[in-house]
Parts: C-alpha cells; structure tokens; sequence
C-alpha cells in the first residue's frame, strides 16, 4: 500500500467545490486514508486560476434558481410542501445542484417567506467562493506543498504524448517518490490524459510513481 499520495489540481478542485462532478469521491479518498499528501506548487498555481471562474459558475446556477423561483408564481409564505416542489423542479442540470438540494434539506425551515428564501439563496452565491477557500486552507493544513528543480528530461521525452500539464504533473509526482523515498500514488480526476489508452502503465513504467488512481466520477 502506498505511503504517500500526489493529488493533481482536479482532486483538489473536487475536494473545495461540492459541486464538483468528482466532489463525493475526492472526499472520500482523502477521508479514508492515512497516507502523506503532496501537492505541487503547479497544482496550487492551477487551482488559483481556476477557483474563481468555477465558483462564478456555480453561483451563477444559485442566480438561475432564483430567477426560475420567481417565475414559478410562488409568493408569500411558503410552507414544506411549496419547498418539497421546488426541490423536485430543480430537474437538469445546474451547476449549484448539489448545493441547492443540500441547502433546501438542511437549512430551509418548515415556513419561510418567499422574499427571505431569496435573501439565504443570495446570501448563498456571495458565499461560493468564500467556502471554496475555506476548503482549500483545511487542505492545506494537511499537505506538504512541493517543488521541484529537477528537470527529469528523459522522463519528460518518454511521457511526451501525454499533454504538458498533465505530464508536469506527473514529472511533480515522481519527484516526491524519489526524493522522500515513499511509495507514492497519483491521484487524478483526468483519466483521460492519465489513465486511459495505455498512459498509466505508461507512467508507471517510466516513472517511480507506485500507481495512479482516478477519482473521476464517470457517467
């Protein structure tokens, strides 16, 4: 069993945001294992950059709701069976799903005026990213943040058809195995770039990483 593990930005993402596709199984990997975690300066970097777009996402879903709550013809008090409704209506696909469902079930009260509902659901999106950062500094209270000067160039050329940033990841990854000298996985929500078609033996093979495991959650 692996000593450490390197967790790719995906994980990451998926750790903060319980929107996130991959959001119930990064959560369940960290909460259920013991190991060391790493993540690179790279992973850090990438998760800044993409916090702020996918938490503008997510609250932007909180802002459709609203918008289609008002259009239902709701007004007044609503008591649980107007809420009951609501929550069967949020049918498809909204970015703030998880959010919403998990909102109605444990914060709404049994009577709610329509106007205050409103006010929480807006209060809610101002908070997306607020809770994302929160997440992300638990986190990071657990992992070791890692950088790496070591160009590994040979390894690099035979990884090469693996996209850049993914093979960065990878180069990141092998450099905590070597230097600590732990068993080390990879864990990663981009099967695709990877995992698939060969490119975890592939990593395997040419790397000192102990394996690479996807969380994603696949449909």
């Amino acid at each position: 069993m692996p000593d450490a593990s390197f967790l790719d930005t995906g994980v990451v993402l998926g750790f903060c945001f319980r929107d996130d596709t991959h959001h119930y199984r990064c959560r369940q990997y960290l909460d259920d294992h013991s190991f060391e975690l790493f993540v690179s300066n790279h992973v850090v970097s990438e998760y800044l950059n993409r916090q702020p777009s996918l938490a503008e996402e997510i609250a932007n879903g909180i802002f459709e709701h609203i918008s289609r709550l008002r259009d239902a013809g709701f007004e007044g008090q609503l008591d649980s069976m107007d809420t009951s409704q609501i929550r069967q209506n949020m049918i498809g696909h909204n970015q703030a799903g998880t959010t919403l469902h998990t909102f109605y079930r444990d914060e709404i009260p049994n009577f709610i005026q329509l106007d205050d509902l409103i006010d929480r659901l807006r209060d809610l999106a101002r908070d997306i990213e607020q809770t994302a950062i929160e997440n992300r500094e638990i986190l990071i209270e657990q992992v070791e943040k890692w950088e790496r000067d070591e160009e590994y160039n040979e390894i690099d050329d035979r990884l090469s058809e693996i996209p850049w940033d993914d093979r960065r990841i990878c180069l990141d990854a092998h450099d905590v195995a070597v230097e600590t000298g732990n068993q080390t996985e990879l864990a990663t929500t981009n099967p695709t770039d990877m995992v698939d078609e060969g490119y975890r033996e592939r990593i395997l093979e040419h790397t000192s990483l102990e394996d690479v495991v996807s969380l994603a959650n696949r449909s």
